[in-house]
């Protein structure tokens, strides 16, 4: 396997390293410290031949700017094999280089065995994101759902407790926060649904599948 690792933090290349040769006999590695580093070998610039089989880009890297360095690789290369590996990434960034055709997300807390393990899923065609990335990514297309109307799921565990019934202090004791901020998102919540109180809000709410009719 031919793989070109971009990342600009040396001690983390050198241990990436060492586990893949390990496990990887075969492998060759060039690495790069930067997107235009990449953008350079993968095109076949200062005697390298610029055909690889995996390019694993350090999301925050120099020139990578997010998502958008992703993209312009994409762009210039649709039949690339591309992952993206990073210390911390938001759920949202993860998801925006999925969908741009990343074969994966590669978190920088995987122990070296596991990180070897995830190259060789996606050198072998295959795409891995952890279990846990992929609970989160599943949490946030649902809130996606059920938040149709635009509210946020701390307005929707608000407006729960109004179709129940329960007043503005017992809903806060359950949510383990101020009374204020209760009435802060029903205001919000009946703008959004457009209802003038809480009856109306409890009504809609319902007729809408924003709640559970228990």
């Amino acid at each position: 396997m031919r793989l070109l690792f971009a990342d600009d933090h040396p001690m983390f290349l050198d241990a990436v390293r060492e586990h893949l040769n390990r496990a990887f006999p075969d492998i060759e590695i060039q690495a790069a410290a930067t997107l235009d580093e990449v953008a350079a070998k993968l095109a076949g610039k200062g005697g390298d031949n610029g055909a690889y089989d995996l390019v694993v880009l350090d999301f925050s890297m120099p020139g990578m700017e997010g998502t958008e360095g992703v993209r312009r690789l994409r762009e210039t290369y649709p039949d690339l094999a591309i992952a993206v590996t990073s210390g911390v990434a938001k759920t949202r960034d993860v998801k925006t280089v999925l969908d741009l055709g990343a074969h994966g997300y590669l978190p920088k807390t995987l122990t070296g065995s596991a990180y070897a393990g995830a190259l060789r899923v996606i050198a072998e065609g295959g795409t891995y994101v952890p279990v846990e990335t992929m609970q989160a990514l599943a949490a946030d297309a649902a809130d996606r759902k059920v938040n149709a109307e635009g509210l946020t799921p701390r307005e929707m565990e608000v407006l729960e407790g109004i179709a129940d019934g329960k007043p503005n202090k017992q809903i806060a004791r359950d949510l383990k926060i101020h009374e204020v901020t209760v009435k802060l998102h029903a205001r919000s919540i009946f703008k959004k649904i457009g209802v003038q109180n809480r009856s109306q809000a409890a009504v809609i709410a319902r007729e809408r599948g924003l709640v559970s009719r228990g």
